[in-house]
């Protein structure tokens, strides 16, 4: 990368953090962890993990009695609360509720368009973020970390142009907790990112209603190797993991995968990952982990299934910051290339770039003080999305992916987000800073063609 281009991406994120400042400010940290000492932080900013549950389908087929808007599908720019708090196994006092992790997915849309998702009674991020971007016909789903409101709820937004009505299901697979939650939980070690399985390779592709378990507990990668990538304890909770599917076998089908912390039995209650017939599609998901395995099913047809860790959650007996997330009271976008003050500048075939984020980290803080020092952080969870992709020749249509990782380490041979032209992609992605040299970098790398991408910040996790 030539000086001038280092230099120009350096400023522009300087630029978003300064802005920033009111959005960390408004984030309420004091109301997260609360105003306390390390040694008193408690539960809060660690994960408690759930049996995975449906907790609202606004489809009228569903057999969950959604409360609002109901039964029926949403309209463009519709917005709405759904209550989350006391759904399911989650606590249903807010109080103790820091934020919930969960897949929200948009399904048989009439039209391309967006959505996002905040904590309820919050005001509308400036500028907007998204959480799911979807085409007609397509079902899209993506991780959210996203708080509760005072009402215990969040508030779903489906863009105002969106083309078309869509219906909205929402997953939840374990929760963050606040300071003052009873229990203890498990704080997340980022890992890689690194390949534990691709049936490509093994030529052992997931057949309709098959089930195949993946080893976390004691786990090598081999993509880099990693010996092992998660330690071997009954203390690991949970897999932060990329569920990447290849669907474009001769008898692939429309399907979905759902991951879960034992083998499943029909009927199948929740989803990480949609896609059509020949589609490549990856997600994020935390998946909590019981017996050393998850456990990954296939709906219909044949696919390949390829698992990246990511990170793992590990119940930890010292009260440190060390590994604790917390979230923004409301996502903020950190950057748009497609946007003047990025430049609107592609990135193009084979490419990376460097983004600073060292203003930002400096620019979150409690704003009652306390003692516990956010700044200090290792890794960002944001919602990473490529678009406008171009063909590199115009006679051969483009599909890339896009790679984000620290400033201070080797590409690795993972995707975040696999992107065809014409579409809009998103997925959450946790990004590790660099630790040496220019601290609190991050790179992205893009594997064919030009295309914009954008990051939506929607977390940040403790050193």
């Amino acid at each position: 990368m030539s000086q001038q281009r280092w230099i120009r991406r350096i400023a522009a994120a300087a630029l978003v953090a300064v802005a920033s400042v009111a959005v960390a400010a408004t984030s309420s940290p004091s109301q997260q962890v609360e105003a306390q000492t390390p040694a008193g932080l408690g539960a809060g900013g660690e994960f408690h993990a759930l049996t995975p549950y449906r907790a609202f389908d606004s489809r009228p087929i569903s057999p969950i009695n959604v409360s609002n808007p109901g039964a029926r599908r949403i309209d463009p720019a519709a917005e709405f609360n759904v209550r989350l708090a006391g759904t399911g196994t989650l606590p249903a006092a807010s109080a103790d509720v820091l934020a919930v992790v969960a897949t929200v997915t948009v399904v048989d849309p009439t039209g391309a368009g967006w959505l996002a998702v905040r904590p309820s009674g919050t005001a509308v991020p400036s500028p907007r973020s998204s959480l799911v971007n979807f085409s007609r016909g397509r079902n899209v789903p993506n991780l959210a970390i996203v708080g509760l409101g005072a009402d215990g709820g969040v508030t779903v937004t489906m863009g105002p142009r969106s083309g078309g009505t869509a219906n909205v299901i929402i997953d939840v697979y374990g929760f963050i907790s606040k300071s003052s939650y009873s229990e203890r939980g498990s704080r997340l070690t980022p890992v890689g990112p690194a390949r534990l399985v691709d049936t490509r390779e093994t030529r052992t592709p997931l057949g309709a209603a098959q089930v195949r378990a993946v080893k976390i507990r004691g786990a090598n990668s081999y993509m880099p190797t990693l010996t092992p990538a998660v330690p071997n304890r009954a203390t690991v909770t949970a897999a932060l993991v990329n569920i990447g599917v290849v669907n474009n076998r001769a008898r692939s089908t429309a399907t979905f995968l759902s991951a879960s912390p034992a083998p499943p039995t029909p009927p199948i209650k929740t989803s990480n990952v949609n896609v059509g017939a020949g589609q490549v599609k990856t997600v994020l998901a935390v998946v909590p982990v019981v017996d050393g395995n998850i456990y990954v099913y296939n709906h219909s047809g044949e696919t390949d299934l390829i698992v990246d860790i990511f990170g793992y959650f590990e119940s930890r007996p010292d009260d440190t910051t060390t590994g604790r997330i917390v979230p923004l009271e409301a996502p903020f976008r950190a950057f748009d290339t497609r946007e003047p003050a990025f430049g609107n500048l592609p990135l193009g075939t084979g490419t990376v770039e460097d983004w600073s984020f060292d203003a930002f980290t400096k620019s979150v803080s409690l704003p009652s003080g306390g003692g516990v020092d956010l700044s200090a952080q290792s890794a960002l969870i944001g919602n990473l999305t490529g678009t406008d992709l171009n063909r590199l020749y115009p006679s051969v249509r483009a599909s890339t992916y896009l790679t984000g990782f620290p400033g201070d380490a080797g590409r690795p041979l993972v995707a975040n987000l696999n992107v065809v032209e014409g579409e809009v992609v998103p997925n959450m992605s946790l990004i590790p800073y660099s630790r040496t040299g220019a601290a609190n970098v991050i790179k992205m790398y893009n594997h064919y063609g030009s295309m914009h991408y954008l990051l939506d910040v929607y977390a940040i996790v403790l050193k």
